[in-house]
């Protein structure tokens, strides 16, 4: 039972267990141009120049979408230094996983601050998709926190859909840590 007791604490006191996981998958009914902005903010996410797009049955924006009714995608109108970002007041650790779709090649970039600020933490390039119905999972691998994603050069070239923080390498060995500690346990009792 100490075994069990000690696993579970190990879990419990994990940074990627502390808050609830990040997970968008813009699944609602977007007017078409409706802004993002603080939707999810409930998770701690904002969003800026990045809009809602809904799927509808007649003529489908995005078919074959993970989520099946909407996407985002950035939306900048042209002026000088317009910028898309995804802001986690909370921050991400060690990744993000997404899935986007495309016709060109794209960057998305990571940063400790808020709005593209701080430190860059990595970035990632997409590669085109084939056209906006071929879905591609990707994920931005990075060190450190990051507390925006920049989706400008995104801007009329991709859509996203789905995006997840992913957990952090030690919080994983440690929830399989302890259930192979847990799964011992039991075999001996």
């Amino acid at each position: 039972m100490k075994l069990a007791t000690l696993a579970l604490a190990l879990g419990l006191a994990s940074p990627a267990f502390a808050a609830a996981p990040l997970s968008i998958d813009f699944e609602q009914d977007w007017g078409y141009g409706t802004p993002v902005d603080d939707t999810y903010a409930a998770q701690g996410v904002s969003f800026t120049n990045v809009l809602g797009l809904s799927n509808v049955d007649a003529t489908p924006f995005y078919s074959n979408a993970p989520s099946s009714q909407g996407i985002a995608f950035a939306q900048l109108d042209g002026t000088v230094n317009q910028a898309a970002y995804m802001n986690v007041a909370a921050g991400v650790t060690g990744g993000l996983s997404f899935y986007y779709a495309g016709t060109d090649t794209a960057v998305v970039k990571a940063y400790s601050g808020v709005n593209g600020t701080g430190s860059l933490l990595g970035s990632i390039t997409l590669t085109s998709t084939g056209g906006y119905d071929s879905w591609k999972q990707t994920v931005l691998s990075f060190g450190g926190s990051a507390k925006s994603f920049d989706l400008t050069a995104t801007a009329g070239i991709a859509a996203l859909d789905n995006i997840a923080a992913v957990p952090e390498p030690s919080s994983v060995a440690l929830l399989l840590a302890g259930g192979a500690l847990i799964a011992a346990r039991r075999r001996r009792g």
